[in-house]
């Protein structure tokens, strides 16, 4: 990655980021945000900058802090048009964030997991899902949205799997299955960007097969979906409310 390119990304970063999602993105949880630090209900403080390093991509992706996070803005609602060179909105993750809101180790989590129900062409199944600002609760609505679709949609919403704590294929990064927020639906039959590259900073293609009336279901409710990033994962729908809240989400294309 060359000195210009780390420029344009740091500027970008400076001008999308604004601490003011967390707080309405996670009403129930977080108490105040500001450029400074991001103060939870519970008295927690998570320092909104660090210092690590995040000039490389490689550096942005392990380090990223929650500046980092809200730095590349998502394009809900949008059309499908495959993302830019390393544009990944919400891929950039603060790991403490997320086991402050969720729980910090596996027995923490557990703790908060519930079970909803997920319906099924052939009937239902059961998932397991974190209850913190409602997760569980937005997640069974979606799937009773899915369930009024016609069947050509509905088959891309079977297979689903949600929790399991586990890392990030090839990193030392919870993945956001970890916290029961994410969610994979027909993982046979999507894609995943390793499939093609395994380098973080290299050229690849585009593909997917999940559709849009699905897509458009989950960000309603507070879910991003990895189609929408260049190191494309379109089996894969995560609960991150920051990046669709008023201060921070992008215009949609239609």
């Amino acid at each position: 990655m060359n000195f210009r390119y780390a420029l344009l990304i740091s500027f970008a970063t400076l001008l999308s980021a604004n601490p003011e999602c967390f707080q309405q993105g996670y009403p129930d949880l977080v108490q105040s945000a500001n450029e400074i630090s991001i103060i939870l209900k519970d008295g927690t403080t998570l320092p909104y900058r660090t210092s690590s390093p995040k000039t490389s991509w490689d550096e942005k992706i392990n380090n990223a802090d929650l500046q980092t996070q809200l730095s590349q803005a998502y394009d809900a609602g949008g059309i499908l048009t495959p993302p830019a060179y390393l544009f990944d909105p919400g891929r950039l993750r603060y790991q403490p964030f997320f086991q402050a809101l969720y729980g910090k180790n596996k027995k923490e989590i557990e703790a908060n997991l519930v079970t909803i129900t997920w319906p099924t062409l052939k009937g239902n199944t059961k998932l397991r899902v974190n209850r913190s600002e409602g997760v569980d609760k937005k997640l069974y609505a979606i799937g009773q949205e899915i369930a009024k679709l016609p069947k050509s949609d509905r088959i891309w919403a079977e297979g689903a799997c949600t929790y399991e704590y586990r890392v990030i294929k090839d990193t030392d990064r919870l993945s956001m299955h970890s916290f029961g927020i994410a969610i994979d639906l027909a993982p046979s039959k999507t894609q995943y960007w390793k499939g093609e590259a395994t380098s973080e900073t290299a050229k690849i293609g585009y593909k997917n097969t999940m559709p849009l009336s699905i897509v458009r279901i989950f960000e309603k409710h507070g879910f991003i979906w990895g189609g929408r990033w260049y190191h494309y994962d379109t089996m894969h729908f995560e609960y991150r409310p920051e990046l669709l809240a008023p201060s921070c989400i992008n215009a949609p294309k239609r």
